[in-house]
């Protein structure tokens, strides 16, 4: 019986083409608004989960912080601390953490300063740097591509060699060309001291992690990274390590940053329990992450709501429509009354027969609401290719229609054929088969 409702409200359609399909405009109009906002939504925040774990989002900053008072009259006296040898982050408790937690740790960020100066040969060979110190993970939590040569190792930052990555910048304009893996430089520094360093890797610059270059500024005069080990950048500086007081933690692909951040936080409780001036504090801007996926989220339900208003719109236009229908069939409704038909029958009918219309339209709002995301995106991607092309590169865009707001669609689309065409439904049942059969 349902299945030649259906079939009977289809045929019922397709006779009144034009002013079926006026009737569902509506709906049309009000379901595809609400996906393609949800589908933005949707595409937005998982474009910036994406990028931002692509950029380094999945790291953890760890430092020593004082411990402050917690009462007013502490503070009177209270003087900030000075950080002694113990009060350090050491090495050991650091490859201890990687060691406890190795699905969630994937290594450790260090950075030490080595200075500005520049590596000469002659007047139109030399190259302006800026070395810093870093750790064998610094190329992948800056998502630096290495072209060619190898990256640093930890063998490299314990024997405090005097190697060396370089950018291609440097490498084009120093070496015009020339394969510099395996070359010797030599870095004089502002102060006065020179270095000799071994190239081993080269490495592609991003301006999305250093910024843009100042084009006024010929291209062999400007400043790139130099990346050498932290350790020697330390021994550089005339310093001891004795410790450090701040770390980042780079996490390994598909650690779930809040459970890391969480058994961090108990690792270094337990190491600093027993010291009463100094703490470890944590930071994990993936929180930051969270925030900002709950605002896309308001905002997305906000004006997704704001725009299913219009589906109410629709839905009156599907009772009007409805009513009319039942006057136009009254001689046929009154036929089938007199062949034995119940009301019930009658009713669920032209139930049935709203309700294929919305489901028709909503079905077709959905198509063009996921079609017209998809536009968007694109259009969106070619203006960052077009106005921001340095970072283009960088991002990691996704285009994705929200199966949610799909599947509430149809239902929505279902309840207001039903709600809309209850009321033009009931009065066919309940219609005088002797009117009905006199109606002209």
């Amino acid at each position: 019986m349902l299945v030649e409702n259906i079939k009977e409200a289809l045929q019922n359609l397709a006779g009144n083409k034009m002013r079926s399909l006026l009737t569902m405009l509506g709906i049309i109009i009000g379901i595809t608004a609400v996906i393609t906002i949800t589908t933005i939504g949707t595409s937005i925040k998982s474009t910036l989960n994406a990028t931002f774990n692509s950029l380094g989002g999945n790291a953890i900053t760890a430092y020593v912080e004082a411990i402050y008072p917690e009462s007013e009259e502490d503070w009177a006296g209270w003087e900030y601390p000075e950080m002694k040898k113990e009060d350090y982050l050491t090495q050991e408790m650091l490859d201890e953490l990687q060691s406890t937690y190795p699905d969630e740790v994937a290594g450790m960020i260090f950075t030490a300063e080595a200075g500005q100066g520049q590596i000469y040969e002659s007047s139109d060979r030399y190259a302006n740097v800026y070395v810093q110190g870093v750790t064998e993970n610094e190329l992948e939590f800056r998502r630096l591509k290495l072209l060619r040569g190898r990256n640093l190792t930890k063998e490299d930052i314990l024997k405090k060699k005097s190697v060396c990555l370089i950018s291609d910048m440097m490498a084009a304009n120093y070496f015009k060309g020339k394969n510099p893996i395996g070359e010797q430089i030599i870095f004089n520094r502002e102060d006065g001291y020179a270095y000799n360093f071994t190239v081993i890797g080269e490495y592609e610059y991003s301006a999305a992690v250093f910024g843009r270059q100042d084009t006024s500024i010929p291209e062999k005069d400007r400043l790139t990274y130099l990346y050498i080990p932290v350790s020697t950048a330390v021994e550089m500086s005339g310093e001891e390590i004795t410790g450090y007081d701040y770390v980042n933690i780079l996490l390994q692909n598909g650690a779930d940053s809040e459970l890391a951040k969480s058994e961090i936080d108990t690792f270094f409780e337990e190491k600093y329990a027993d010291n009463p001036k100094w703490h470890v504090e944590t930071y994990s801007s993936a929180s930051e992450m969270g925030m900002i996926n709950t605002v896309i989220n308001i905002v997305t339900v906000a004006i997704s709501f704001i725009a299913a208003i219009s589906l109410v719109v629709g839905g009156v236009g599907v009772m009007n429509i409805m009513l009319v229908s039942i006057t136009e069939r009254t001689k046929e409704i009154g036929i089938r009354k007199a062949l034995g038909a119940k009301n019930k029958a009658i009713q669920q009918q032209f139930l049935i027969e709203s309700t294929v219309l919305c489901m028709i339209g909503g079905t077709i709002g959905i198509l063009f609401g996921i079609l017209l995301g998809i536009l968007l995106g694109k259009v969106a991607m070619m203006f960052i290719n077009s106005y921001y092309s340095d970072y283009a590169n960088l991002i990691v865009f996704n285009v994705h229609p929200s199966g949610l707001a799909i599947v509430l669609s149809v239902g929505f689309s279902m309840i207001i054929g039903i709600f809309f065409g209850s009321y033009p439904a009931k009065k066919a049942a309940q219609m005088e088969v002797i009117d009905a059969l006199r109606y002209e």
